[in-house]
């Protein structure tokens, strides 16, 4: 018990040195979210671990990373990922890859590694609001689409009826050269038969 009261005492007013606020509420679009996590403490904080939790209570880690000062960029991995920079007692991050079912209560976490003392302290929370992305079709792509129909219509139509104009084609060239064949023919019988008479009446008057 007396181990308990003089722990207490001593980590007390440590973890009153170190103090995180967030907004209330914030709006991301297109999966996208910028979080501001402000810090302050008695410390002057070289080394850092930034990690955000998601839920009310802290259930979920989102992302996570060490930060030196003299290096305050930092981005990380995942489906979800982070990236932000560090200044003077503030934290600007952009979460990445977030759905409309993720909307919740976010949680900065920043704990001072370095210099000593070890200082660990949860934000008030952020409701952080993701507006889901529209999967009904607009005006614009109803009518896209529906151009789009109508155009590979006409190219069904298309290739369905082109190799009727070439079949026309044929088809009266054919019946063209068999008429003038037959009408070849006509002229040809019409003229053997006009020259037989003048023949036979010539015939006629040398025996005369």
């Amino acid at each position: 018990m007396i181990i308990i009261l003089i722990t207490t005492i001593i980590y007390f007013p440590l973890g009153i040195a170190l103090r995180v606020s967030q907004p209330y509420r914030v709006e991301g679009k297109m999966g996208q979210v910028k979080l501001h996590c402000s810090f302050s403490s008695k410390f002057k904080p070289l080394e850092l671990q930034v990690s955000l939790y998601k839920g009310l209570h802290g259930q979920e880690k989102i992302c996570s990373a060490y930060v030196s000062l003299s290096e305050p960029y930092f981005i990380t991995d995942g489906a979800v990922h982070c990236r932000g920079n560090i200044s003077s007692g503030s934290v600007d991050m952009i979460i990445n890859g977030l759905k409309g079912e993720d909307t919740d209560i976010y949680r900065c976490v920043i704990e001072i590694l370095y210099p000593p003392p070890y200082l660990r302290m949860f934000g008030n929370g952020t409701i952080v609001y993701i507006q889901e992305t529209p999967t009904c079709p607009t005006a614009f792509t109803h009518s896209q689409s529906q151009s789009q129909s109508q155009t590979a219509e006409r190219t069904s139509v298309i290739d369905d009826v082109g190799p009727l104009p070439l079949l026309y084609a044929i088809l009266i060239i054919t019946s063209f050269s068999f008429i003038l064949q037959i009408m070849k023919n006509i002229w040809k019988w019409r003229d053997n038969g006009s020259m037989t008479p003048m023949v036979s009446q010539k015939e006629s008057y040398r025996q005369f």
